[in-house]
């Protein structure tokens, strides 16, 4: 019993002490979950994933004690490569971006009169790159 406390006790430590991360794994398979049918059917869905601990599994076991300790350690998610990001603003200027399995991220910028930038953004311990399509840094922000 006393062992099992111990474990209990460091695995809340591993999954409380900042290892806050993207819970991919619980994302990708609520996302696709709601791409099943109607309400209802993503409804029954649900349930069921939750009677049988697929979500429990899937974000006890999965995100906070691998994916987002590994993300805590690294600063990338090997998951959430792929996630894309898309907004556009009222006055017509887009941003598309995808995040690259190496961590970086791929932007592509789109004014309002259809200029079009491309850019990686890149991110070491204290640092924020973006490069161009030739690899030369543009800009950079120091995190601080």
């Amino acid at each position: 019993m006393k062992k099992a406390l111990i474990a209990l006790s460091c695995a809340a430590a591993i999954a409380f002490t900042g290892c806050y991360g993207k819970n991919a794994a619980f994302n990708k398979l609520h996302n696709w979950n709601g791409t099943l049918g109607d309400k209802w059917i993503n409804s029954v869905v649900h349930f069921v994933l939750l009677i049988i601990p697929v979500y429990e599994i899937c974000l006890g076991l999965v995100d906070l004690l691998v994916l987002n300790t590994v993300e805590f350690w690294t600063g990338s998610n090997p998951l959430a490569a792929g996630d894309t990001y898309y907004e556009k603003d009222a006055q017509g200027n887009q941003v598309a971006a995808v995040k690259n399995a190496d961590g970086s991220m791929s932007v592509e910028l789109t004014d309002a009169q259809g200029n079009k930038a491309n850019l990686t953004l890149q991110r070491d311990e204290n640092v924020v790159r973006a490069l161009d399509a030739q690899g030369n840094v543009v800009a950079q922000y120091d995190v601080k």
